[in-house]
C-alpha cells in the first residue's frame, strides 16, 4: 500500500501480529502486550510497540456535583506504551528487520528476557 504526501514522513504499516504476556517480579505483575506492524511497501521491516496494562485512579469530567465539580472517581485499567528496557533495536523510532512475521516478534520477546534476565538474575528460555 502506497500513499504520498508531503506531510507523511513513512511508509503505511499494518498490524500483523499481537502477543500478551503476564510478568510478576516480586509482589508487583503487570500484563504486557507487543503489537507488530509491518511496512507496506518492504515485508522485512516492522514497527513494534510495547504496552502495559496499569491501574489509574481517574476523575471523569462528567458527571458534576452541585459545586460543578467532577462528582466521581473511576479505577480504570489503561494501556500505557513504556518499551522494553534493554532492547537493542529502538523501537518504535526504529524499525526491526526480520525475514518475515513470524521472526519479528522473536527480537522483541528476546529483549524482554534479556530484561529478566538482568532483573532476576535468571536465564531465559
Amino acid at each position: 500500500m502506497k500513499f504520498s504526501h508531503s506531510a507523511v514522513k513513512s511508509s503505511i504499516y499494518e498490524l500483523v501480529k499481537t502477543v500478551e504476556l503476564d510478568i510478576q517480579l516480586g509482589d508487583n505483575a503487570w500484563s504486557t502486550r507487543i503489537e507488530l506492524f509491518r511496512d507496506t511497501e518492504s515485508a522485512d521491516r516492522f514497527r513494534c510497540r510495547v504496552w502495559e496494562l496499569e491501574l489509574f485512579r481517574l476523575t471523569p469530567g462528567f458527571p458534576r456535583d452541585s459545586n460543578n465539580l467532577p462528582s466521581h472517581t473511576t479505577n480504570d485499567t489503561i494501556m500505557v506504551e513504556r518499551g522494553v528496557a534493554r532492547q537493542l533495536i529502538g523501537y518504535p523510532r526504529e524499525d526491526i528487520i526480520a525475514a518475515n512475521v513470524e521472526a519479528a516478534p522473536e527480537i522483541v520477546i528476546n529483549d524482554v528476557g534479556r530484561f529478566l534476565e538482568h532483573v532476576t538474575g535468571e536465564p531465559a528460555s
